[in-house]
């Protein structure tokens, strides 16, 4: 029988090229991306492809979805005609060997005889790190018009799926920015705002939450629809002086990620190493920064499904600008002490300094590209079966138990936090399903509607990673890529639990991405026309704010009360009127608990009004000010974004009632952008007027809530009788590099309505809250009203998830505190209390503050 690969080619050879009729970059967009000091927007970048898609049976554009400001995210599919015109026979290939079920050896090996290697190469996810959609037109263009022998076996053995610009909002904020400043003193200016709507950088942190539009739609395409076996994602900030980072990455690994995939990511970064070096190339690095620990970037999160996960990180200056970089002057190591100008095993053939330009950084891209889809063509049936293979060990894996699944009962304090959890999972492509009838594992019972995750699937490494506690393995002076332990029921509170051994259930797959929680006790029980919401849930908060924009009469209680057959904690709402049918099917369907009665019972309450809230938002642009806006935005909470200049004009009582600052550090607080790196109108920050601006709004009565880090500025702001017991702390005596640490709350308080008694809380080296002493600082008094320690870090076993050095430092600590100042009150934490829109345990710490 004939190759039918080899048989292909020459069809493909004799075939008319598609040279002849595809648009050049330069002819649309107007210049050849690369040009010193021009940048194409994404508007000029999609007419591009669309004129391609237009031009080329080589090449098929779709739009899969939508990004947070409503721009299509666009791939372009490119390959050989005939393997286009089989894409959906292809995908099916795909997903069959991902997926793994029903298949044996023999009909695994006959897919991947069959099917083609499907490469996802995406562009621009930072959007300031602007060559890597730069370089998509030429990619593309390439691809479809070489008639190299080399570009012919890509076309014939890969589809390339090519995300032209993967965050289309933050390239046209960026070349807006850029284009504004050009020919100006300001013309490397750093942005002024988030290049994401919400997230800015942490738009690559959110690959197993799928908060954002734009996650969501791309994990669609790589968990559920496209399962590419090779996922590409393109960055731009190597180690400097070293032109672009590689794999292999740093140690240490994480345990769950498969050998087949480690061993895949080193071929690909030795492939693409090479390709780079016989060019010519220097500067090519591994092995420093970047880890393979951590769960949740977009080269990360693939690892987790059996996919092979490829970063590089090529050199940037600033945008399109060109810079000479002085021999003289280049730092003579790396942060782990490797030199930079000494040829090592991982960095051969160091850069030496001299001219560097946007089109020396998209060759370096390209070229990398290209090594890529070469090596995904000459490999392309180990990629795919290792694809089958790996599926087939991870279900394997499962099947011998230890653990055999993951069981979330349906008896939870926090419904609507089962639901975020399992909505997450499935959006990861996870198999749930969902008990048809009562089972018990051992003593424990589990009810009808009790959710389980089996191990026995393929992508067992994401679930088992996002549902167990992580050890991060001490290792001395190292620091992590990014956090250490971020463990899923542990920040959403919800009550799950491993099962080691196999056991019998009666099992229903769980199909819909959004499962309904009513059998986990969400929605409102009764017929009465009063409605009380337990806290428990953040959602709680979402009805009540509702009801009060409708109209509503809304109070909380300030104790435990009994009603409709339940016991309520402090801090249940009490909502009279409104529309009582939609707040009720507002509550089941976000998954809050609650009663309809006639009455309300005895008990002390306290009457609530949507109070004049302002968010901190400077021009240092602020991820957590982002995900602080995301929160308030999903939950309903009226507020204001404040600028710098708005707090230093002053009368900030006679406009808002609260105020919250987001984590950030105290300097850049105080001191923004430097004069001179900016615009002038840009430039500065709160500065000593706006400090004392805030101070005097907490004297005249308002509440101040500054979060995290952002705490250290307000201890140095008010006298207050609270001190930060590890400021000036060295690193080697403490470090929480995020963290998931227990804190217990006094859930009679206010502040932690709603808080379960002990909370998993997310620390990245913030504040450890502690009373001031009299000798903790000259001339300090604490005099006034005392400090109330809501939360406290708990006295021993500190650590959740993650790594904790020098745990006697923050035992006992102080992680949520209220300090009355004037006629109002500063709250600090010691945590991130939205983190990321992840830690829904916690939401409540800052939820409360807001009323």
């Amino acid at each position: 029988m004939k190759n039918p690969v080899a048989v292909a080619l020459l069809v493909a050879a004799l075939a008319p090229a598609a040279r002849a009729e595809a648009p050049t970059p330069e002819s649309v967009i107007g210049f050849a991306p690369g040009t010193d000091r021009k940048l194409a927007d994404f508007g000029q970048i999609h007419e591009y492809f669309r004129r391609l898609d237009a031009a080329s049976d080589r090449l098929k554009l779709v739009e899969f979805g939508r990004s947070e400001e409503g721009r299509p995210l666009l791939v372009a599919f490119i390959s050989s005609e005939r393997n286009l015109k089989a894409l959906d026979r292809h995908r099916d290939v795909a997903r069959q060997l991902a997926l793994g079920r029903g298949l044996d050896e023999t009909q695994a090996r006959a897919l991947a005889e069959e099917g083609r290697a499907i490469v996802w190469i995406d562009n621009g996810l930072h959007a300031t790190e602007v060559a890597p959609a730069q370089h998509a037109p030429e990619l593309a263009y390439k691809v479809i018009t070489d008639d190299s022998k080399a570009m012919r076996e890509v076309r014939e053995n890969v589809i390339l799926a090519l995300v032209p610009c993967i965050n289309p909002d933050g390239l046209e904020k960026v070349a807006a920015w850029y284009r504004k400043n050009l020919g100006t003193p300001f013309e490397v200016a750093p942005l002024v705002e988030l290049y994401q709507l919400y997230a800015g950088h942490d738009n690559n942190r959110d690959w197993y939450m799928f908060n954002l539009a734009e996650t969501k739609a791309v994990a669609r395409q790589l968990y559920h629809e496209l399962h590419p076996q090779l996922v590409y994602n393109q960055h731009q900030t190597a180690p400097f002086p070293a032109r672009i980072f590689v794999p292999p990455f740093a140690d240490p690994m994480n345990p769950n990620i498969p050998p087949l995939v480690v061993r895949g990511i080193q071929e690909a970064g030795t492939a693409i190493a090479a390709r780079l070096e016989r060019q010519g190339k220097p500067g090519v690095l591994s092995r420093i920064a970047f880890d393979a620990w951590w769960n949740g970037g977009l080269r990360t999160a693939p690892y987790f499904h059996n996919q092979i996960g490829i970063l590089t990180e090529t050199a940037l200056w600033r945008y399109a600008t060109p810079r000479t970089y002085d021999p003289a002057k280049l730092p003579k190591s790396f942060r782990d002490g490797t030199p930079t100008q000494t040829p090592t095993m991982f960095h051969p053939l160091p850069w030496m300094g001299g001219a560097w330009r946007l089109r020396d950084a998209m060759d370096y891209v390209r070229e990398a590209s290209l090594a890529v889809l070469e090596l995904a063509a000459e490999r392309r049936f180990e990629w795919l079966f290792g694809r089958w293979q790996m599926a087939r060990d991870q279900i394997a894996a499962g099947e011998r138990g230890g653990p055999f699944a993951y069981v979330i009962p349906t008896a939870q304090r926090d419904p609507g936090a089962a639901r975020r959890l399992v909505e997450a999972l499935r959006a990861g492509g996870v198999e749930v399903s969902v008990a048809q009838a009562a089972f018990k594992v051992g003593e424990r019972e589990y009810a009808v509607g009790s959710y389980v995750v089996p191990m026995a699937q393929a992508f067992r490494a994401f679930a088992k990673d996002l549902l167990e506690p992580q050890k991060y393995p001490a290792r001395a002076g190292a620091q992590p890529y990014d956090i250490t332990g971020w463990t899923l029921p542990l920040q959403m509170g919800v009550d799950g639990a491993f099962v080691a051994a196999r056991f019998g259930a009666d099992l229903a797959p769980l199909a819909a991405l959004e499962p309904p929680p009513a059998a986990f006790g969400a929605g409102i029980s009764g017929e009465g026309g009063t409605l009380i919401v337990d806290a428990a849930s953040p959602v709680a908060h979402l009805v009540a704010r509702r009801a009060l924009a409708g109209g509503a009469r809304v109070s909380r209680f300030e104790a435990a009360v009994d009603a409709g057959g339940r016991t309520f904690a402090p801090g249940a709402f009490a909502i009279e009127g409104g529309d009582r049918k939609a707040l009720a099917e507002l509550a089941a369907g976000r998954g809050a608990a609650g009663v309809a009665v006639a009455a309300l019972p005895e008990g002390a309450r306290r009457a609530l009004a949507s109070k004049r809230v302002g968010l901190l938002k400077p021009w240092t642009a602020s991820m957590d000010e982002g995900w602080t806006r995301f929160l308030l935005e999903r939950l309903e909470v009226p507020f204001t974004s404040v600028r710098d200049e708005d707090v230093r004009a002053g009368s900030l009582a006679s406009k808002f009632d609260v105020l919250v600052v987001p984590d950030m550090a105290r300097n850049t607080l105080l001191h923004g952008h430097r004069a001179g790196d900016v615009p002038p109108e840009y430039a500065g920050g709160l500065g000593l007027e706006g400090a004392l601006e805030l101070r005097r709004f907490v004297e005249q009565g308002g509440t101040l809530v500054a979060l995290d880090s952002a705490g250290e500025f307000a201890l140095e702001l008010f006298p207050l009788p609270v001190r930060n017991a590890v400021a000036g702390v060295a690193r080697s005596d403490y470090a929480a590099p995020g963290s998931l640490l227990r804190a217990r709350f006094d859930v009679a308080h206010p502040l932690a309505w709603g808080l379960a008694s002990e909370v998993a809380v997310f620390v990245e080296g913030g504040p450890v809250l502690d009373v001031l002493a009299d000798d903790d600082e000259p001339g300090a008094e604490a005099t006034g009203p005392r400090p109330a320690f809501v939360g406290r870090f708990a006295d021993k076993d500190v650590l959740a998830s993650g790594f904790l050095h020098g745990e006697s430092r923050i035992a006992g600590k102080g992680a949520l505190v209220e300090v009355p100042f004037g006629r109002g009150r500063v709250v600090l934490t010691g945590f991130r209390p939205q983190f990321r829109a992840q830690s829904w345990a916690a939401y409540n710490a800052l939820l409360n503050a807001l009323w």
